[in-house]
């Protein structure tokens, strides 16, 4: 094995290696668990609105009550890069099928 075959692996594993501490730091630290927490908090309190909207006889709509924290974080770069991969997953599918197509027609 050469020593840039060397040099690449350790630099993945060092990579890999600095990705677990992260994970493991966010994971000690109770990030995970806060945000659970936050999320069941949130959910209970849109129940008790709603209880509390039921029993006052209100027009009630759970749209109002489920919220989505969906946050859009896509740019110009992830839009183009979406594009490009979904054109080409297409022109592979559509290859592939193609080939199949054509070898069945050869074969069978």
């Amino acid at each position: 094995m050469g020593k840039k075959k060397k040099s690449l692996f350790f630099k993945v594993l060092c990579l890999l290696f600095l990705v677990y501490v992260a994970l493991s730091i966010a994971y000690e630290s109770g990030y995970y668990t806060t945000k659970a927490r936050n999320r069941v908090l949130m959910t209970k309190e849109a129940m008790e609105q709603f209880e509390e909207d039921l029993k006052n006889g209100e027009m009630v709509d759970l749209k109002t009550y489920l919220k989505e924290d969906k946050v859009d974080y896509s740019n110009k770069i992830t839009k183009v890069g979406n594009k490009l991969s979904n054109s080409i997953s297409e022109v592979l599918t559509n290859g592939i099928s193609g080939l199949f197509k054509t070898l069945k027609g050869l074969f069978w």
